[in-house]
């Protein structure tokens, strides 16, 4: 395992390794004999002189960002009106080339040819400067986040090997503020993604800025691959997903709060949340949910999800509608028909005839599933999101959960009878420790619609096998929280709470080797150390090694487990009747056929247990293709219990016995 002072020296960019903590330094100071008061106030003196220069560099190096944006920014409108007089680009969109019309002035025509080379250069110019100010973003975010850390590693040392003198306490407020973060990155990475959607506008790409009617999210059809994102990372994968995608502002020119809260409703028996656990054919999920402000709700979408097993060649779908926060507590307890809110909407001419139609079945559909099952809340999740998307092309949609967090509602008798709680608001302080989970990770989904068939563009699937995320195959926050709060009703946990227990943290690897580069790497940065190039790549296949990897693999390797146990059941059904020959029987010779099914299934089970182990360790060395097939071991079973019975039979009938 890699130390972190070893760690913070080798993974924080070169050029401003000078400007981090001083670990190593602060470390020894720690184990250093004697220590008095006076080295206790030393330590604590240089703690804050390292803090101090931390904070003073993330400080530089933000307003520095935030001024080349500036000028990038002044940069792109006059770029774009030069560009407009252009004749039409015909070379890659990384460096275009310009053909200038030849007219009867020929220096008429170098001048053009003169201007479209300096409009060539200036855009080019261009897009290497946003590239290295997105890597440099990537790289600060990375910076402040890794020092944070160090500074409370090195306090929880000094408390740990110095327990007469307490530190962390007099750094609480520190601590708690987060001051290396305290300069948010959002408006950054929204003032990059302008500039990328402008780059990638001016080169004749797809962007925000071509014609769209809106994104439909009536009815949404996608298949759907979700991944944890470590905190360290968040601002990496943003920065990296907005080169290739805008952030989706809905509604332009206005304040766009991020935050999203759903209730999840199921009743006391668990019934939908089994269902799904089960993958039964059919198997349904419904919540309620709202958008922005957290305390208001004006308006609440009303969401049901169906799952379809993939022998029935459907896809699972997401049906919704809208329903006004007022009329919901009747809508769930039947007072409120549906049609009523259809009526409005058909007199507001808002919404086409097929719409309302679909509405309205949807809306009885969920009042009778209310009803008849009993429903009720049971969960709350809020999170920030921020979603990627060209708005005229919906074929590949990526969003980031962040500030996940899950809280029990169970039931109106703790809501008060109202759909949800009423005595809480984000981030839940006042609420008891067993009513909230923190989620340690961000979320990231991409998402495809497949009636399109396509498979996720490269840069998506570099994004995917990075060390920036971890993959979890379908993943549920709805499924996460109930078997956290309810575990002493569900039948069956969640398969990732086995990645919960272990780091999801992965090397970093060399500039050269890493695809979620965002800039392009200069010739001197080519001259790397060969030597610490191979240490990196040695360190990054050993965590690989340690890494228990379950993600590829999954269902596999849980079928290897449901293997094992059939064979154990089994095994114990031929313990049985060996103990019963041998306890019960008479005489000897039934006795010593006992004992011979007795030494059959230890042998059956030490068996299956080495194929057992020697399976699980090939799905962790990612070599998880088979074969899995046994194609004698049953025969040979059969042949032995039948053997072995026919045996009894014939020494009983013959007189033997």
């Amino acid at each position: 395992m890699v130390k972190f002072g070893d760690k913070l020296e080798s993974e924080v960019f070169q050029d401003w390794k000078f400007y981090s903590l001083d670990y190593k330094e602060l470390k020894r100071r720690i184990g250093a004999e004697p220590y008095t008061l006076t080295e206790y106030r030393e330590f604590q003196r240089s703690l804050d002189d390292e803090k101090a220069k931390v904070n003073a560099f993330f400080k530089l190096k933000y307003n520095e960002l935030v001024r080349r944006i500036e000028a990038m920014e002044k940069a792109v409108p006059s770029l774009e009106e030069a560009l407009k007089g252009l004749p039409q680009q015909h070379d890659d969109a990384h460096t275009p080339q310009y053909e200038a019309e030849t007219g009867s002035d020929g220096g008429s025509a170098s001048t053009d040819e003169s201007h479209a080379a300096a409009q060539k250069i200036r855009l080019s110019h261009l897009d290497q400067e946003i590239g290295r100010v997105s890597q440099e973003v990537k790289d600060l975010a990375y910076f402040s986040g890794l020092n944070f850390t160090a500074v409370k590693k090195i306090l929880k040392k000094h408390d740990k090997n110095r327990t007469s003198y307490p530190l962390t306490s007099k750094y609480a407020s520190f601590l708690n503020s987060k001051p290396f973060n305290e300069a948010t990155y959002d408006n950054l990475i929204l003032r990059l993604s302008e500039l990328w959607d402008k780059i990638r506008y001016i080169h004749g790409n797809a962007s925000s800025m071509d014609k769209a009617d809106g994104v439909d999210q009536q009815n949404i059809v996608r298949k759907t691959t979700k991944y944890w994102v470590h905190v360290d990372n968040i601002v990496d994968v943003k920065v990296l997903v907005l080169k290739h995608l805008p952030v989706l502002l809905f509604k332009k020119g206005v304040n766009n709060d991020p935050a999203l809260n759903s209730i999840y409703f199921d009743n006391d028996n668990l019934e939908l949340y089994h269902e799904r656990m089960k993958r039964e054919e059919g198997a349904q999920n419904l919540r309620f949910r709202w958008y922005g402000d957290r305390t208001k709700t004006d308006e609440v979408w009303v969401e049901r999800k169906t799952h379809h097993e993939d022998w029935t060649s459907q896809k699972s779908i997401k049906e919704r509608f809208p329903i006004k926060e007022k009329h919901l507590n009747d809508y769930l307890a039947g007072r409120y028909p549906i049609a009523n809110a259809v009526q409005e909407l058909r007199a507001k001419g808002k919404k086409k005839e097929k719409d309302l139609l679909d509405m309205q079945r949807l809306g009885d559909e969920v009042q009778q599933m209310v009803l008849n099952k009993k429903l009720h809340p049971m969960i709350r999740t809020s999170y920030n999101r921020t979603a990627f998307q060209l708005p005229a092309d919906a074929r590949v949609r990526i969003s980031l959960d962040t500030d996940l967090t899950l809280v029990r509602e169970d039931g109106f008798s703790r809501n008060n009878g109202n759909w949800r709680r009423d005595d809480t608001g984000f981030p839940f302080a006042e609420l008891p420790k067993e009513d909230v989970i923190y989620f340690p990770y961000a979320v990231l989904e991409i998402k495809l619609q497949t009636q399109h068939g396509q498979e996720a563009p490269q840069w998506a699937m570099d994004l995917a096998n990075s060390h920036l995320v971890e993959q979890v195959p379908k993943f549920s926050k709805f499924h996460h929280a109930v078997a956290n709060f309810h575990v002493d009703k569900v039948e069956k946990v969640p398969f990732w709470f086995y990645q919960m227990n272990r780091s999801i943290v992965k090397p970093r690897p060399p500039l050269h080797l890493d695809p979620t580069r965002v800039d392009e790497l200069d010739s001197d940065e080519e001259d790397v150390d060969h030597q610490d190039l191979r240490n990196r790549m040695d360190a990054a296949q050993t965590a690989a090694k340690n890494t228990v990897k379950i993600d590829k693999f999954g269902k596999i390797y849980f079928s290897n487990e449901r293997t094992f146990l059939r064979w154990l059941n089994l095994c114990i059904y031929i313990f049985s009747f060996s103990l019963m020959l041998i306890n019960l029987a008479p005489d000897y010779v039934s006795r010593h056929i006992g004992t011979m099914f007795s030494c059959f299934g230890i042998g059956l089970l030490v068996y299956n247990l080495a194929i057992f182990h020697l399976r699980a360790q090939a799905l962790r060395n990612d070599d998880g293709d088979g074969p899995y097939e046994l194609k004698f071991e049953p025969v040979v079973v059969a042949v032995l219990m039948a053997s072995g019975a026919a045996v009894s039979v014939w020494l009983k009938w013959s007189g033997w016995v």
